[in-house]
């Protein structure tokens, strides 16, 4: 990348409290063999070592540019905030504690220019422990119809079959992103936006094992409980009663409404939502949760009419 002129790929790091893993994950980013890219990285207020490590990195390499933001938003609007600094033609978003292998965006860069029509390319999957030991691989989108020409078949792959959505950190369009709505601030958010992408065009899984995605006792999944998990989306919105089954549904059938597909495929779309309805086993019915949410929420909102709460 020349003085002055925007780089081919931008890569969002969100990054909160991160000094653990911060180093590694940076370092394996400048390790990159296709070196046009930018690193922004958005310290959504940390009270650890993170300002020190990525003011120090940033000083060393002027393809990183740092920002700090006053106070914690939240997960969402921190991964947002990097889109919207992203100068690059691609984009990716990469969490502070994976590593990428070296070719990683060499590969992916190379699908999206050979193939206009691909939305998205990502590779394979390890995972790696908090010593960076692969402790095991992530299943592949193999058996998925990722490719497919339908785009029914593509966004019904992607909301009903399961995964890990480590898609997400993928290589997408920038200008197409930024027509989405990003990361909204609610659970599954990242398969909503793999699901917006699938109605736009194929996504692409490169058979190499290039990302390893860190699994620890500080991560999302193993350290935010339930009940505190709309406050790590969006500080702001933590005393919101939420109903995500119905949400998602209902983000669904709106992405299925605004898409620019054939009205034959927007019907078989709406079709795949009862196969997301009705799962291949009892735990994971949608149907069940659509019922919970219901009680739950429910029983929240009553609660705070009978003590006054607004």
């Amino acid at each position: 990348m020349s003085e002055g002129s925007a780089p081919r790929v931008s890569i969002g790091m969100p990054v909160y409290n991160g000094e653990m893993f911060l180093e590694s994950a940076i370092d394996s980013i400048l390790n990159q063999t296709f070196e046009d890219f930018e690193l922004v990285i958005s310290d959504n207020g940390s009270t650890d070592r993170t300002a020190e490590i990525c003011a120090d990195f940033a000083a060393r390499d002027r393809r990183i540019r740092y920002f700090r933001q006053d106070r914690n938003l939240g997960a969402a609007p921190n991964h947002n905030f990097t889109v919207q600094q992203a100068r690059g033609q691609y984009f990716k978003w990469s969490a502070h504690d994976d590593v990428m292998e070296p070719e990683w965006l060499e590969r992916c860069v190379e699908v999206l220019d050979r193939h206009p029509e691909v939305q998205l390319a990502f590779p394979r999957t390890l995972r790696i422990d908090e010593t960076g030991s692969i402790t095991g691989r992530y299943p592949d989108y193999g058996g998925m119809r990722l490719m497919a020409s339908r785009p029914s078949h593509r966004f019904g792959d992607i909301v009903c079959m399961q995964h890990n959505c480590v898609a997400i950190f993928g290589l997408a369009r920038r200008h197409v992103i930024l027509t989405t709505s990003l990361l909204s601030a609610r659970e599954d958010a990242d398969r909503h936006l793999l699901a917006d992408l699938a109605l736009r065009g194929p996504l692409f899984e490169v058979p190499e094992y290039l990302f390893k995605r860190r699994d620890h006792q500080h991560a999302y999944s193993n350290s935010v409980p339930r009940t505190s998990r709309m406050a790590w989306w969006d500080t702001s919105r933590s005393d919101r009663i939420t109903f995500p089954e119905w949400r998602s549904l209902g983000v669904y059938l709106e992405l299925i409404g605004r898409s620019a597909i054939p009205h034959r495929e927007r019907r078989a779309c709406r079709r795949q939502l009862l196969r997301w309805m009705i799962g291949p086993r009892w735990y994971r019915q949608r149907w069940v949760k659509l019922l919970r949410d219901a009680a739950l929420g429910g029983y929240r909102h009553g609660r705070r009419l009978l003590s006054g709460q607004s």
